[in-house]
């Protein structure tokens, strides 16, 4: 039986331990970077670690917007992942826009933060912004990252001119990336180049991060909706997140193919390009070649396919 004294001594310790209990839980982020543990540390920040961001990447904060735009934050997640998984994405770099309206009308996109892997990128991780670059609302991680100038200066521009454009996919996919240096930029080789649509072009002047260069982006797009970025990549369009993914889906694979075929001849007039009149068809043909706007089957497949990888995934849910 234990004395009076050691009952007293004993709900001491347990008034210290939850002192100190509560104390941990309430440190400030200054005094977690000053705690160094070989298990989580990464150059930068302490918040730059997976444990740091696993936290928040793993919250939904969904239910703090409209339905339309929790489904919109839905597609454009779905959209990075998928980006990542066909490995279109250099590092942390490249983006994708869609746009967003605000309580009053405005106009508002949404943005991936700057800093995150496309594969940890969820629904409650983008950033909204308006079409100046201000945050309307940062996300659950918007606070550390914040968004790429280059992204703001290339969507934001289009976004403006083109009211019919919701969604706005940049990449540096690398057989894109390669076509963009040769002079003969796309050839009209086979059926999936067809599907791709008329194809505009955008000559280099550098990383863009000059609001100079907006003007022209607008005005070499016009009203195409797919933009091969000499020396650079490509910008894809659409009126739907899920059409501007299958442009730049059929974009992607024309140029492997073109990248293909180029390697097994020594020069253009060795290849086999179809008539005019057979391309135009097949253009036409591809515009209404089912009942759904176009992206919308192909961008549902892609996102089931993205939900039975989830089941064996270790990153966060897209959907969060």
């Amino acid at each position: 039986m234990s004395s009076p004294l050691h009952t007293v001594l004993n709900g001491k310790n347990c008034v210290e331990k939850k002192k100190t209990a509560i104390s941990r839980a309430r440190a400030t982020d200054e005094d977690l970077g000053n705690i160094f543990n070989p298990r989580t540390y990464v150059v930068g920040s302490h918040k730059f670690a997976r444990e740091y961001l696993r936290e928040r990447l793993n919250r939904s904060i969904l239910h703090e917007f409209s339905i339309d735009e929790q489904k919109a934050r839905i597609e454009l997640a779905a959209a990075y992942r998928l980006a990542a998984k066909n490995g279109w994405l250099e590092s942390i770099y490249n983006h994708i826009t869609c746009n967003v309206d605000g309580p009053n009308g405005e106009n508002h996109l949404l943005i991936n933060p700057f800093g995150l892997n496309y594969r940890e990128i969820t629904a409650s991780s983008l950033v909204k912004i308006d079409f100046d670059g201000n945050t309307i609302h940062p996300g659950v991680v918007g606070d550390i990252f914040g968004i790429n100038k280059a992204g703001l200066v290339i969507h934001s521009c289009i976004h403006r001119a083109r009211p019919d454009v919701r969604c706005v996919n940049h990449n540096h996919n690398w057989a894109v990336a390669g076509l963009s240096a040769t002079k003969n930029g796309l050839i009209e080789l086979a059926q999936t180049t067809h599907i791709t649509g008329e194809i505009a072009y955008h000559d280099y002047e550098g990383i863009v991060i000059s609001n100079d260069e907006q003007e022209r982006i607008v005005r070499d797009l016009g009203d195409k909706d797919v933009m091969i970025l000499r020396n650079h990549g490509l910008i894809t369009c659409g009126p739907s997140i899920g059409a501007a993914y299958y442009h730049a889906y059929t974009l992607c694979a024309a140029a492997e193919m073109q990248t293909h075929a180029c390697s097994m001849v020594f020069n253009k007039s060795d290849l086999i390009i179809p008539e005019d009149r057979l391309i135009q068809l097949s253009m036409a043909i591809a515009k209404n070649f089912n009942e759904t706007s176009m992206g919308t089957l192909e961008f549902a497949a892609a996102m089931r396919e993205l939900d039975y990888d989830q089941d064996h995934s270790t990153y966060p849910n897209y959907r969060n």
